[in-house]
């Protein structure tokens, strides 16, 4: 077997580093990681159109970009999480033992992501069945989730094809982090919405924008 091949088989020599004995994130994919653009989030659905995959990787796009949770509390939601009645929800709760924090919190979740994930339950369970068991099952062993690693690598796959470059999935949380502050979200808000414990850590996800620290300034009147 050559490096090459050995690389594409052991997640953590091609670039997943071990935390405390579990395999992590790839290098690259937290702290620092850029904000997505419109742009790049259209041309991004557009290369799904030829995945079999198509309704499921755009809900599980979407639901990071439209709630700002973090992979790993989005792999291991269960149906019966966000969806108890069948109907997905605006919002879930997160229990403390599937939170980086280990505090549980409630995720408010954006009418868009709202409409995708409840499309692609449809298709996985065409009524009159009624949805269960992960909402992003492991293709291995559909009564367990899919692993932080495969959803990483499966975003990583989708920006490549997209041409989107120096993003990981982190850039879904720090794009809908960005996208309430130029809104006009409290702060506050946000720290809550992304479960930090300081306001500190919430503010390191904003990059300051010339144009539009310009167009503020350029505004005042005395």
């Amino acid at each position: 077997m050559t490096r090459k091949t050995r690389l594409q088989h052991d997640p953590e020599k091609a670039g997943f580093g071990k935390r405390n004995g579990r395999t992590g994130r790839p290098k690259g994919t937290g702290g620092k990681a850029r904000e997505l653009s419109p742009e790049e989030i259209a041309r991004i659905e557009k290369c799904m159109v030829v995945s079999r995959h198509q309704a499921r990787n755009l809900a599980l796009l979407h639901l990071g970009l439209g709630s700002g949770m973090r992979i790993s509390e989005i792999v291991n939601l269960d149906i019966q999480d966000i969806a108890p009645s069948g109907r997905v929800g605006n919002h879930v709760v997160l229990e403390k033992h599937s939170t980086k924090s280990k505090k549980s919190r409630t995720v408010a979740i954006s009418r868009q992501a709202v409409r995708i994930v409840q499309d692609y339950l449809h298709r996985r369970f065409p009524p009159p069945a009624r949805p269960r068991g992960p909402l992003f099952p492991s293709q291995k062993d559909p009564r367990k989730p899919m692993s932080t690693t495969n959803a990483i690598m499966i975003l990583k796959r989708m920006f490549a094809a997209a041409g989107v470059v120096n993003a990981s999935s982190h850039s879904l949380r720090r794009t809908h982090a960005n996208t309430l502050r130029r809104q006009g979200a409290d702060l506050m808000l946000i720290k809550e919405q992304l479960g930090h414990a300081s306001i500190e850590t919430t503010s390191r996800y904003f990059a300051v924008d010339p144009i539009e620290l310009h167009c503020a300034v350029d505004l005042l009147k005395f």
